[in-house]
């Protein structure tokens, strides 16, 4: 089964500006994504990471609505010193400390996909893509992929 590690931001995506094209599409892709996870399609992975994240989002709705969402997760990756020593090597990287832990966790937890919104983790990680034990991509990248492996694999 496909192990997915899905960034804070994709959590956040439906609350986001919906009137922005890209925004909205996304968003869509999260709720597919979110679907696939329930009818247990695809696992996904929460972690202390995330939860820390999303406790400090100031709108209660929103921070009560992707707790449910990451609730839904299958397996949960704990901190950990060897976990804070491999986000400090990502973060060497030029990725930024919050999702230096997010990959580095995604890492710990075997997830295939760490799915994200933000282009900045995107072109980083493709920079350095060979030192991840995962692959970075974008939310649409994700669906393409999964849908084109479904479609092989039936």
């Amino acid at each position: 089964m496909i192990k997915v590690y899905l960034d804070n931001c994709v959590y956040n995506r439906p609350f986001d500006n919906q009137s922005d094209e890209r925004i909205f599409i996304e968003a869509r892709a999260f709720y597919i994504i979110i679907k696939w996870i329930e009818e247990g399609r695809i696992a996904s992975i929460n972690s202390d990471a995330l939860e820390y994240e999303n406790s400090l989002t100031s709108e209660p709705g929103r921070r009560m609505r992707v707790k449910t969402y990451l609730g839904i997760a299958k397996e949960y990756v704990k901190l950990s010193d060897s976990l804070i020593k491999r986000a400090n090597e990502i973060m060497s990287l030029g990725i930024r400390d919050m999702d230096g832990f997010h990959v580095a966790m995604a890492e710990e937890g075997k997830a295939d996909y760490f799915v994200t919104c933000d282009d900045g983790i995107i072109s980083k990680a493709k920079k350095f893509q060979e030192t991840f034990k995962i692959k970075v991509c974008s939310v649409l990248e994700f669906l393409e992929e999964v849908v084109r492996y479904v479609e092989a694999n039936k």
